[in-house]
């Protein structure tokens, strides 16, 4: 797992600078290196991306990491452990209660820069798949084979490339993100973004911050390949038509996607642990992880935070599948 650690974030920087060529040779504006397509859709997914987590995604994102979080707690307390397990709306109460309506912003600096970088590359890179598959792969197939890709087939492979695109900003945002909600559920005020950065690089340097990558990477990877498969299949079986079908596909593709839950908890599971001082320097890989919570919770403890995880999918979807395409 420490190989993979070190060599995912590598990898996908070598990819993402192949993919432009030999651009970065070149002291040329952006717009006269890429094509214009795709320099609309960098600025579209940063913003579309960052307008998402600020109106909603990110309260979605730390109620379910929260879930996530009082299950983890639980388990290693004997006398929580025996009584009834909160719900998640119980638990979303007790946040906005306890902590206040504004906490549920918690890391809201690292989101936005996460969503400046995720959001652009996500939708620049999984639209140019889109592009390429649709408009090449698909005639070429269909000239040569006599196969034809459906709509599905081709979001899912372009939603899986885009989704694993992100990973490389992915990783160190989630991480922080999950490590500031974890301090505040454990009452840690004096916790900042900046501070959580600084202990893990210091404890353990750069390749730190991408710890729970391998999660990561699969995670983004299935969430946007369902989100927008599952869209493309729904939108021309919905008998409603214009915006209000589009976006009525876009739930029922997001909710879809929220299958994967399993991957989110074993992140979750993963990088909450970096708040822990006596916390191996190793960590578990994604496997084991997922094997120690089914042993110790059942499968069930798999699907913790399923409820608030389908709402953040349908919100995401809403913003980075639906939206791009009414724009269009």
């Amino acid at each position: 797992m420490k190989h993979i650690n070190a060599i995912l974030p590598l990898a996908l920087l070598l990819l993402c600078r192949a993919a432009l060529g030999n651009a970065s040779h070149h002291r040329q504006p952006l717009a006269a290196v890429l094509p214009t397509s795709v320099v609309k859709n960098l600025a579209k997914g940063s913003f579309l991306k960052c307008a998402a987590d600020l109106t909603g995604g990110l309260p979605l994102e730390v109620w379910k990491s929260s879930v996530v979080l009082e299950s983890i707690e639980r388990r290693s307390n004997t006398k929580a452990s025996s009584s009834r397990p909160p719900s998640s709306f119980d638990i979303l109460q007790s946040i906005v209660r306890e902590r206040g309506f504004l906490s549920l912003w918690s890391g809201l600096t690292p989101r936005m820069a996460e969503g400046l970088f995720s959001g652009s590359v996500l939708l620049a890179a999984k639209e140019q798949i889109h592009t390429l598959l649709s408009d090449y792969a698909s005639p070429m197939l269909s000239k040569n084979a006599g196969l034809n890709l459906p709509p599905s087939i081709i979001g899912f492979l372009s939603g899986a490339g885009g989704g694993a695109a992100q990973a490389l900003v992915m990783g160190p945002t989630s991480l922080i993100v999950t490590a500031c909600v974890a301090a505040s559920n454990s009452g840690d005020e004096d916790v900042s973004a900046l501070k959580v950065v600084q202990r893990i690089i210091k404890e353990r340097g750069v390749i730190g911050l991408y710890r729970g990558a391998p999660a990561v990477a699969a995670r983004q990877a299935t969430n946007w390949a369902s989100r927008q498969g599952f869209t493309e299949f729904v939108r021309p079986r919905i008998p409603i038509e214009g915006i209000a079908g589009e976006l009525l596909a876009g739930c029922v593709g997001g909710a879809l996607s929220a299958w994967n839950t399993p991957f989110e908890v074993a992140r979750i599971e993963s990088q909450s642990q970096i708040v822990d001082g006596g916390v191996e320097k190793e960590g578990k890989s994604l496997v084991t992880t997922m094997c120690d919570i089914v042993n110790e919770r059942g499968v069930g403890g798999l699907y913790v935070g399923l409820i608030p995880r389908a709402c953040q999918a349908c919100y995401q979807t809403l913003f980075l599948v639906c939206v791009p395409r009414l724009l269009n």
